[in-house]
């Protein structure tokens, strides 16, 4: 009996332990969800129907989840309470299954996503830019341009067979102010100087952006998802020291 109390004690402390970590895990989970979610607002109209902001959302999903599932994991420990400790281990195993996804989607999408984007920057870039100063898709190509330092779908030279370009108001600027690598006299006007503008293309900057991002979202959620399971087990482990003991 000793031996079994002694066991059952420290699974109860290991469990008490890892909620710990897993709060924190959680924490983490929901902050790269909501930052990889904020990021991705900017750039929405570029995007296309690229799955960074679904995978994004099930990371904030899953943290949300996490956080809540703590609780319940230190109440079955604390009160060795079997009911408590069965819910935990199967909500743990849920949020694995939501993380696993994350990760998978992030994974499998690649190819889809770089379509997308090529799609999205492209219609942007020749047919949308230019029709509304207010609109998303003005907004988001001058936000990409300044903060990813590209220009154009494929280099600057797009604009010419632009949209935006037949517009009058334009007044013989050959593509937009946020091309401009610095706040230069005459930066958008003939004779270009290629030194103030920035020559790569928003697809493969877009491109670089979104990899780069998946790549955290799926190694985050693979990587904490997969610490989960010692969760798991000790929950188990408890449920049944549990048993042993009250018989």
């Amino acid at each position: 009996m000793g031996g079994l109390s002694f066991g059952m004690a420290c699974t109860k402390y290991l469990l008490l332990a890892f909620n710990l970590v897993f709060w924190i895990a959680g924490i983490s989970v929901f902050g790269v969800g909501l930052w990889s979610r904020l990021t991705a607002k900017d750039y929405e109209a570029l995007l296309g129907d690229a799955d960074v902001d679904k995978a994004a959302n099930i990371l904030i999903a899953a943290g949300l989840l996490v956080l809540g599932i703590g609780v319940l994991g230190c109440c079955g420990a604390i009160k060795e309470n079997k009911c408590c400790l069965m819910l935990y281990a199967l909500f743990v195993f849920l949020v694995f299954i939501l993380e696993i996804a994350a990760g998978t989607m992030a994974y499998r999408n690649r190819d889809k996503m770089e379509e997308e984007i090529s799609k999205a920057i492209n219609s942007s870039v020749f047919q949308e830019y230019g029709k509304s100063e207010y609109s998303s898709v003005t907004k988001a190509v001058d936000f990409a341009q300044k903060h990813i330092d590209c220009c154009g779908a494929n280099n600057y030279s797009d604009w010419q067979y632009s949209y935006w370009a037949n517009k009058s108001e334009n007044n013989g600027q050959l593509f937009p102010t946020s091309c401009c690598k610095r706040s230069t006299v005459n930066c958008t006007r003939a004779p270009l100087k290629l030194n103030d503008v920035y020559q790569e293309g928003c697809i493969k900057g877009m491109k670089d952006w979104a990899k780069e991002h998946l790549i955290v979202i799926g190694g985050i959620g693979v990587g904490i998802a997969v610490t989960q399971i010692l969760g798991m087990i000790f929950a188990i482990c408890l449920f049944r020291a549990i048993g042993y003991e009250k018989i």
